[in-house]
């Protein structure tokens, strides 16, 4: 099992193409009535070129913070972020994201949704219209581009919330566990999807998730998180080559790091708990 290789910063070895995200030394603190809690310690982390990189952590452990900092929605007290070796740290509107939720616009068609990140960037819309109208068929909602939201399934909307998020022209995505919502079987059949269409598209990936499994089978290192305030605890390199197949669930080194993660996030569940 490849366990914490990386140096303290967080990045892998060195490479002549500087990372597509940076995360330096970030820390975060709230005020509420008078009282400081801290959310953030210290966070450093990479996301390379075309790589798929996960967050696992405790509930409350600042991940999502972590992400409106990245996107430029809140600053940190301490550090900074960079993309593509560009000091980015408050600047919004370099990134693209998939909530929780779908939050597709009701009064939107499921084309019009899917086009909106390229459309407040000033994209072609002819040209656009053709690669949503493709990319719909590829996922399964050929036939739905004039669907409303309400018409459309929950798995059916977490696709088009993604295809939009894909289609927007920033190259890094943030994904804040976006199928948390959703029941166990329509979340299996939404990961084999993801895995497909990421192995096909390839963009930078920063996920959040709580299920070990779904980190272990989508991505190529894992952060894994301490309570609050989050750390980076531990660095996990995931071996398993690509393309990823359902079967490496089965394996036992892929059964060894999820036990593994496990152990680590019960550990902290109970210190955040006590």
């Amino acid at each position: 099992m490849e366990l914490d290789k990386a140096d303290g910063d967080g990045r892998l070895g060195t490479s002549s193409v500087p990372p597509a995200l940076e995360v330096s030394g970030i820390s975060k603190s709230f005020t509420h009535r008078r009282r400081e809690t801290q959310v953030l310690n210290q966070v450093s982390l990479t996301v390379e070129p075309q790589e798929f990189v996960s967050i696992v952590g405790p509930s409350g452990c600042g991940k999502s913070t972590l992400f409106h900092i990245i996107g430029g929605l809140t600053l940190p007290d301490t550090g900074t972020v960079r993309m593509n070796g560009i000091p980015v740290t408050g600047q919004r509107g370099k990134i693209s994201y998939m909530p929780q939720q779908p939050a597709l616009f009701p009064w939107r068609s499921t084309l019009d949704n899917v086009l909106l990140g390229g459309e407040l960037q000033g994209a072609p819309q002819r040209e656009a219209r053709e690669a949503a109208r493709h990319w719909l068929a590829k996922i399964g909602l050929g036939g739905f581009e004039r669907a409303y939201p309400h018409m459309l399934s929950g798995g059916m909307q977490q696709r088009a919330a993604f295809l939009r998020a894909m289609l927007a022209p920033q190259e890094l995505m943030l994904l804040d566990e976006p199928f948390s919502a959703l029941d166990a079987l329509t979340r299996e059949q939404m990961q084999r999807w993801l895995l497909e269409l990421w192995e096909e598209n390839r963009r930078s990936v920063l996920f959040i998730t709580h299920n070990i499994e779904e980190a272990l089978l989508l991505s190529t290192r894992i952060y894994v998180f301490s309570g609050r305030p989050g750390s980076v605890l531990h660095t996990v390199e995931v071996p398993f080559p690509r393309p990823r197949r359902e079967e490496i669930a089965d394996s036992p080194e892929f059964l060894r790091m999820r036990r593994q993660l496990s152990e680590w996030m019960r550990e902290e569940q109970a210190k955040s708990q006590s």
